[in-house]
Order: structure tokens, then sequence, then C-alpha cells
């Protein structure tokens, strides 16, 4: 019994002990539970202090931040340069900003009228746009683009006035200081730095330093040490002669009213292109707006659509793009081929009715007509271009024989020139798709469809020995350190023809140029060999449009040793459409610069064209607008070496000098200072009125004062001398004197007026009589 409490007791002992060691372990955890429970009570305490400043006081800068990291664009490397052949500069790489504005940030500021106020007169003023513009754009909800493609520099400025939601994303942008120069070569980067178009497109890889840049440039071992930054190109392009080239074919496009004017300047032996140029250019800085005035008079107007299919338009590379019939050029082509397979020859015989009436359906007629010529050896039926001897020397030569030159000179294929979207042209896919009709039209370039670079490349075959060579605008590619990638090479596709055909062909061309229908095409001191050609327009729906031609010529020089072929087309010339009195002058013209430019001795065989002596004004310290009037004035044009130029540029330079005697034809090259800096140049306002003076230095910053009446006699400083800052420009002026002998009561200026007009006149009507006879001594094919 006893034992049995002793039992009970010693149980209920143990579990007090249970219970008070369980309690006391409860309580242990209690107390962690509650250290951890206030920890974590202080810590949500923390964050909730600090996303309550974060989303009240320090908001605005947050969202800045956000903004910009939402922005941020990865870096690309520096896009190489493009040069032309004497090292000028055809590209620049400049940094661009977007302008971005979150309006719900903006709504959000506790002082949003305000900063809105703000951002509109910033926009208007530093931004240049239109109250409109800007009230459109903040209407908006979201991420907004305020402006887009804006310098750097302002931008930051902008970005920095702290306003809330307003944020700048940076790219990198190419600038053309040319702006239409050689715009079709070139092409232009999109905003993602890609090139589009032109040389940009087709070296895109290479100028922009991508890896698939090693694949392109294999040939090299180095370009894989020279680092990222893109390749640099020298193009075969020399800026002088583009530009002299672009200059001569706009003067003809409006003196011919004609839809475009194209040319293309190759160097006969090697293939490159030293000049490509047509009147259907484009800004390369604003390449998606109107390219002409007809565009921007309707730009408005048009839709997204539209305005899509003119960029296209505006941006397709006529020379290596487009296709058309090179009329009575492509006799050269007919003419070589039948002397190499000895199927005529230059003083073979044969006889012009004026007329082809044993073809089934067509009848082929002679320009010669109605006096047709008769009995013609081959070397004048080339000469006259004489369509009926031409059949005839093309049925000699076989259908299979003229398809043979025909592929063999490289028409139906791409030359291979490094411009993107090149065409093949539309020739005979084999003999049986040349019937007797084809093949009597084929002789003389119609019925088939060639590229103007194909043309005067086939040409150039025809004048450097018969030898096809590539055609190329990229003459050497270095990396970023400077090191050769690559140095072209000629490359030859084939021997088409003998030497001694060759220099037959050279001999056929001079005579055409001397006593045939391309004599508006001569080179004063120059043995120059050519072919006229004039071809109807083929419409779209099939057969030729009415009234509307393409006049070509093609010209080589010199010819004992050729250096240059130039191709020159004209779409649609009002008036007179012949090959040899509208594209011949304009070929002379650039074939004359060329070759002078190039330091090409003069021939002492070959006299001057009769031409019209001019004595150079002195239009050094003038105003740009005042030279070029001068010199317009005087029947003289001129090149300058930048379009940048501003509204107070003067003439710093010219050449030739004033007083040398030139050709009617000559350009004067001036070089122009856009006097924008701080120490202006003073112009030459001898002459000039009251009225005139004020106008010109409303705007420039230049404090001057005026004395006495009537036009300038005097100026201090000097024309050409700089104004120190804080000087005045000081302008004497004195009438004229009244001539007592005139009974009308004009001024000395007046009647030099007169006389001027009078001159103009007399001129007009001596070239207007040159045009007639060369009119008549240049008829051919159409």
């Amino acid at each position: 019994m006893r034992e049995q409490k002793l039992n009970r007791v010693k149980r209920v002992r143990k579990r007090k002990k249970s219970r008070s060691f369980s309690a006391f372990h409860l309580q242990k955890m209690d107390r962690k539970v509650a250290i951890l429970y206030a920890f974590l009570f202080l810590l949500f305490f923390i964050l909730f202090l600090r996303a309550a400043y974060l989303q009240t006081i320090h908001s605005d800068q947050l969202t800045r931040d956000a903004l910009a990291l939402e922005t941020m664009r990865q870096i690309k490397p520096d896009r190489g340069m493009i040069y032309d052949a004497d090292q000028r500069k055809l590209v620049t790489n400049i940094s661009k900003s977007d302008i971005y504005l979150d309006t719900e940030t903006l709504e959000g500021a506790s002082d949003s009228a305000k900063q809105r106020e703000r951002l509109e007169t910033i926009a208007q003023k530093d931004l240049e746009m239109s109250p409109q513009d800007i009230q459109q754009r903040l209407e908006k909800k979201g991420h907004v683009l305020i402006k887009g493609n804006v310098d750097r520099s302002v931008a930051i400025r902008i970005r920095d006035t702290d306003i809330p939601g307003v944020s700048i994303e940076d790219f990198e942008s190419r600038s053309y200081p040319y702006n239409n120069m050689a715009s079709l070569v070139l092409g232009f980067t999109g905003k993602d730095g890609v090139g589009r178009y032109g040389i940009e497109r087709y070296y895109d890889d290479l100028l922009s330093g991508s890896a698939d840049a090693k694949a392109m440039a294999a040939t090299s071992s180095d370009y894989a040490n020279a680092g990222h930054a893109g390749a640099s190109l020298k193009l075969t392009l020399s800026e002088s002669l583009q530009r002299k080239t672009e200059d001569i074919l706009e003067t003809h496009r409006e003196k011919n009213h004609a839809k475009r004017v194209t040319a293309i300047v190759q160097e006969t032996q090697t293939g490159a292109v030293v000049s490509m140029a047509s009147t259907d250019d484009y800004n390369l800085n604003n390449p998606y707006g109107p390219a002409n005035k007809e565009q921007r008079a309707v730009w408005s107007d048009l839709t997204e659509e539209q305005k899509s299919d003119i960029w296209f338009d505006n941006w397709r590379n006529f020379s290596v793009s487009d296709t058309y019939e090179p009329g009575s050029t492509f006799k050269t082509i007919t003419a070589a081929a039948a002397l190499e397979e000895n199927t005529t020859n230059p003083k073979k015989h044969y006889y012009c009715t004026g007329y082809i009436r044993d073809i089934p359906g067509i009848t082929i007629t002679c320009t010669s007509l109605p006096n047709p010529h008769g009995d013609i050896t081959m070397d004048d039926a080339f000469a006259q271009s004489c369509n009926v001897s031409f059949v005839n020397i093309a049925r000699e030569l076989s259908k299979e024989g003229m398809l043979k030159y025909i592929r063999a000179f490289g028409f139906g294929e791409k030359t291979g020139i490094d411009l993107p979207a090149e065409q093949k042209g539309l020739v005979p896919k084999d003999v049986g798709d040349i019937n007797d009709a084809r093949l009597a039209t084929m002789s003389y370039g119609h019925g088939i469809s060639v590229t103007p670079i194909q043309m005067v490349t086939a040409v150039s075959a025809v004048a450097n020995g018969g030898y096809l060579v590539e055609p190329y605008v990229v003459d050497e590619i270095k990396d970023a350190d400077g090191k050769m990638i690559k140095k072209h090479k000629t490359t030859v596709k084939r021997q088409v023809i003998s030497n001694s055909t060759s220099e037959t062909m050279r001999t056929l061309l001079t005579h055409v140029v001397e006593r045939g229908t391309g004599t508006l095409g001569a080179v004063d001191h120059y043995a120059i060999g050519g072919k006229t050609g004039t071809a109807g327009k083929v419409s779209e729906s099939g057969g030729y449009e009415k009234d509307k031609y393409i006049s070509s010529f093609v010209s080589v020089g010199p010819v004992d040793d050729p250096k240059y072929t130039v191709l020159v087309i004209v779409e649609e010339p009002e008036g007179d459409y012949f090959g040899g009195t509208v594209a011949a002058p304009i070929a002379s013209e650039i074939m004359g610069e060329a070759l002078r430019e190039a330091g090409i001795p003069e021939s002492t065989t070959v006299g001057k064209k009769k031409t019209k002596k001019i004595i150079v004004p002195d239009v050094e310290n003038m105003l740009l607008e005042d030279a070029g009037k001068a010199l317009t004035d005087v029947g003289l044009r001129f090149n300058m070496a930048s379009e940048n130029v501003g509204d107070f540029g003067i003439v710093k330079e010219q050449r030739p000098k004033a007083g040398t005697e030139v050709d009617d034809d000559a350009i004067i090259d001036l070089k122009i200072d856009p006097n924008d800096k701080d120490a202006q140049s003073v112009p030459n306002f001898l002459g000039k009125s009251k009225q005139e003076v004020a106008s010109i230095l409303e705007n420039s910053g230049i404090r001057y004062e005026m004395e006495g009446e009537g036009t300038v006699v005097s100026q201090e400083p000097l024309a050409g001398k700089k104004l120190e800052k804080g000087q005045k420009l000081l302008l004497r002026f004195e009438k004229a004197p009244v001539d007592g002998a005139s009974d009308g009561g004009d001024d000395g200026e007046t009647r030099n007026e007169s006389s001027t007009s009078s001159r103009t006149e007399d001129t007009s009507g001596e070239n207007g009589e040159t045009a007639k006879n060369a009119s008549n001594d240049g008829a051919e094919n159409q």
C-alpha cells in the first residue's frame, strides 16, 4: 500500500516537472516569436516609409531616370567614313536625339500647369514647333514623341530644364555635307543606322563594323584585328567632277524642258566610275521629304502610301536600276560585231532607199528621207546613222551572230557594279525569240532593253581593245586604323573583240563627231569619238508613247588612247529631240571637264570649236547672290565647293581669276566663306542703294552708318576686311550725275540694262541659228 502511494507521488511529481519544463520552453518560444514579429514590423515600417518617400518627395527624379533607362540605346561602333577619289569626306557622323514626354508624369506634378507652360514655351523657341503641334502632342496619353532628330546639344538643354516626364533618346546619325550631290550613288542610313540604298546599303556590313564584314573582306587577314569600328571607303567618284556634271545636267534639263537627264563618266580602261549623276536626285539629309518643286506643291495633300511610292522612285538610281531602249548608240555594238566577224568592213557599200519594206507587217524608215542616202559605205552609214544600211549589216551578221555579241558585250546580265538593285535588261533568250522584224530593229537599238551602266561599259569595251571590264565605284577599303583591307583591281570578264577591231571602231566613232550626226559632241583640242541615239519612249501599256523620245550620246576620248567614256541620256525633251543636238552638247561639256580635270594633254592636231569668248568678271568679296548674278549676266556658270553658305556668304576666291578670257561654256569655281562667325568679313556694297544695303544688313548683326544719298561709292572697312568686335561699317552714298543728253531722263544704270538686254537677244539669235543648223546636220533615227 505504501509502495503504491510512493509510486503515485512519483508520477505526480514527474507530471508536474514535465509541465514545468514545457511551460518554460513555451515561454521561451513566445519571446522569440515576439522578437521576430517586432523585427518584421520594424522592417515593414521602414520599407513603408521608404516607399512613401520615393512616391512623393523623390518621384519626379525617379520617373526621369526610369524613362532615361527605358530609352537608352545600345552604343554602336562608329560607322565608317566615305571619301571621294581625292579624300574629300562625303559623309560625317553626328549625335542626334529624340525628345519624349510622359504626359501622365507631367499631369501628376504638383505644379503641372506651370511646367506645361514652360514646355510649350521651350518647344516653340528651341524646337521651332508651332503652338498647334505641341498642343496635339500634349493631348496624347503615355510616352509621347515631342520631336525627333534634334541636335544633341539642344536635347540636353531641354532635358536639363527638369520638366517632369521629359526624357531623351540618343542615336548616331549620318550627315551629308553636300546634300543632293551624288545622292543616288551614296544612299543614306535610317535612324537605326542601317544603310538604305546606294553605297550605304551595298557596303553596310563593312561600314557598320558588323561581324559579317569579315566575310566580305576575307581576302584580308588584318581585318580580324581592326576592332569594331566600321571600315572606310574611298570612292572612284571625284567630288569636283560630280558637282560639275550635276550642274551641267540641271542646266540642260531646264533648257530642254526634259523630264530627266542622266550621265555616267567611266574610265575606259578600268571600268571605274568617276561621275554618275541624274537630275532626279534628292537631299540625303532629308530623304523622306519632297525632292523637287512639283512634289513640294502637292506634298501636304498626299497620303502616306502615295508618299511611299514617290520615295522609292526618288531613291532609285536610274543608271543601274532602270532600263531604256538605246536607239542608234547600239549601232556601235552592231558595227563592232560585224567587223569582228568580218561580215562587213568600213569601205563596203550599201544602198539606202530610205525604206526596208520586205518584212511582213512593218516598214522601217531612215531619217534621211525625203533624200535617202543612196549608195553609201559602211563608214558613212555609221557616221550618218543610216537605219537601212544597219538592218542589212545585221542580216549579214545573222541572228546567231547578233545574239552572240549582244551577250558577249554584257547585255542581259548584271555588270557586277558595287551598287544595289542592278537590273539585267531585256534581250532575246535564244535565237528562236529573234524574228526578222526583231533582228532588224535590234540593229539600231530598238526592241532591246539595257541599263545605262551596261551601255557605257559595253562602249568602253569597244574602245579599250575589246575588253569587257567590271564597273565599280569603290576604289579602296580601309579599317579604322587606316590599314588597307582591299584595293580594287581591274576585273576583265572577257575579251569580246580584237584590238584591231577596236582600233577600227575608234576611227568610225571619230568620223561621227568629225562629219556625222555627232558634231556637237566635239571637245576643243581633243580628238573625240562618239555615237548619237534617238529612240521612242516605250509605253507601259505596250508600243511607244506619242511624241516622247529618249535622246542619247556616248563618247570616248581621246580616241587615240581613251581615258573616259561618257554616256548622256535625255528623257522626254521638248521641241528638238535628236541625240545629236540635245545629248551631244551635254556630253561635250562633261567630257571636256573630265579631260581637263584629269590633266590629259591637249592634241596639237585638233583645233577649237567656234565659241564665244567671255572675260571673267571680278566677283571676289561679293555676296554669293551678287556674284552669281554677275556671272550669269555675262553668260557664265559657277560651281561652289559647298552648299552650306548661309545668307551672308561671300566669295573668298574665284578660279579662273578676274580678267581671264574663257569660253562661253566655262564653269567658274567659287570658294565661299559662310561668314557666320564673330569676326565677319565685309561684302562689297559698291553701287547698291540704301534700300538694298538695309535689306542685306538687317539680320547680319553688323552695326552700320550711312551718309549721303544715292548709291554706295565707298565703304570702310573695305570689302573683304574683317570687322572688329563693336566696329561700325561706314557707307557713303552719292547720286549719279544726270546725263543732259538723255531725252527720256533715264540714268546710266537704266541704259546699261537696256544695252545688256540687247546683247542677250543678239546672243540668243546666234545660238538659235547654230541650233537650227545643228538640227539639220544631226537628224537621225527615231
